[in-house]
Parts: structure tokens; C-alpha cells; sequence
């Protein structure tokens, strides 16, 4: 068991690093836009602007200000990329632990 930890450890150490360097940079873009941070700013009528008029004057250099750059087309900062890859690491983890127990399961492994 001890054994298949550390693997399952490695796995989603690399799977984040991946996940954050080359999978967040393209696909961060299609996701703020689908919250609506668009090109030309917050989407009116969409979840952005519903969160915008919750927070009032957005601060420079937050999370929301940073989704709206990103919607615009800027890079996706270090941090949406270190975002990225906790959540692809975190992912692969918690599946590649649940499939083992599952086998374990079915198996009678212990």
C-alpha cells in the first residue's frame, strides 16, 4: 500500500506540473469566457457581471481583475497557472486512490 502512495503521489505531482504549465495557459481563456469575460470586458447578464455588481469597484491586481485579463487575452498569471495545476494534481490523485481502492475491493487486496 505504502508502495502505490508514493506512486500515486508522483503521478499527480507530474500531472500538476503538466496540468499548470501547458494544459491552464489555453484552456484558462475558454473558461473565463464562459463566466463571461469576454475580449471587450464583463459580458452584461452573465455570471461575471452578476459577481462584478456583488463586489462593486473590482481591486487592481485581484482575482476578478485577473479573470477580466485573462478574458481580454493578457497571459494567465504564475498563480492561475499554479491554480491549474493543484487542480489537474488534485484530480489525478484522489481518482488514481479511489481506482485503487476500488481494486482492492474486488480483489480482496489489502
Amino acid at each position: 500500500m505504502h508502495r502505490n502512495m508514493n506512486r500515486n503521489t508522483a503521478i499527480a505531482v507530474v500531472a500538476g506540473v503538466v496540468g499548470g504549465a501547458v494544459i491552464t495557459p489555453p484552456l484558462a481563456p475558454l473558461v473565463v469566457g464562459l463566466v463571461g469575460f469576454g475580449p471587450g470586458g464583463v459580458v452584461a447578464g452573465s455570471t461575471a457581471a452578476a459577481i462584478q455588481a456583488g463586489i462593486g469597484n473590482v481591486v487592481a491586481g485581484g482575482a476578478f481583475a485577473g479573470a477580466q485579463a485573462v478574458g481580454a487575452g493578457a497571459a494567465v498569471p504564475l498563480v492561475g497557472q499554479a491554480i491549474g495545476g493543484l487542480l489537474v494534481g488534485g484530480g489525478t490523485y484522489i481518482a488514481r486512490r479511489f481506482r485503487g481502492e476500488r481494486a482492492e475491493l474486488t480483489t480482496g487486496r489489502d
